[in-house]
């Protein structure tokens, strides 16, 4: 179960780009506070409410989401709460204990899950972001199936790796 899910915290704290990231997306786009970068393949979808992401129109193996939480940067237990709601839909969900960091001006919390859906197994990282001056805090949600992940995963990690704050 750990070897998926890890990837990406690892990938995060080594940080070397696994692929050719050559499109830079800004979140929230009226204001930005982060910065990363998606393969060009990847369809994204950016307004004013939030970030949606997948490898391609037809691929929906991998979810990629971005979002503000209500929970301000002083209330991190709400906004871990605010988090797992997010995925309130999936069943038998195991987490796996909180990772917590810092990178490139950003304070990070990482929470790795495995439950399931209709689909069937579902890998969840749930990363929290804080970037000072923020008023809240900044969820990315990437959602994979196992083959989602067996396929994506780089890309997944250096996504995360890639983040920075603006």
């Amino acid at each position: 179960m750990k070897s998926p899910l890890l990837l990406c915290l690892a990938t995060l704290l080594a940080a070397p780009l696994a692929f050719s990231a050559d499109k830079a997306i800004d979140f929230p786009k009226a204001a930005p506070l982060v910065t990363f970068s998606l393969p060009d393949s990847w369809v994204v979808d950016l307004d004013d409410e939030g970030l949606m992401a997948t490898p391609t129109k037809d691929d929906d193996s991998v979810i990629v989401e971005m979002s503000e939480l209500e929970a301000g940067l002083d209330s991190f237990d709400a906004a871990v709460k605010e988090a797992k709601e997010t995925v309130s839909e999936f069943k038998n969900m195991k987490y796996d204990e909180m990772q917590k960091g810092e990178k490139d001006g950003l304070g990070i919390a990482i929470l790795n899950a495995e439950g399931e859906d209709e689909n069937g197994k579902a890998f969840i990282n749930l990363v929290l972001l804080a970037k000072p001056g923020a008023k809240e805090f900044i969820l990315l949600s990437c959602i994979s199936s196992k083959e989602g992940s067996d396929k994506h995963g780089a890309a997944i990690g250096a996504l995360i790796g890639s983040i920075k704050a603006r």
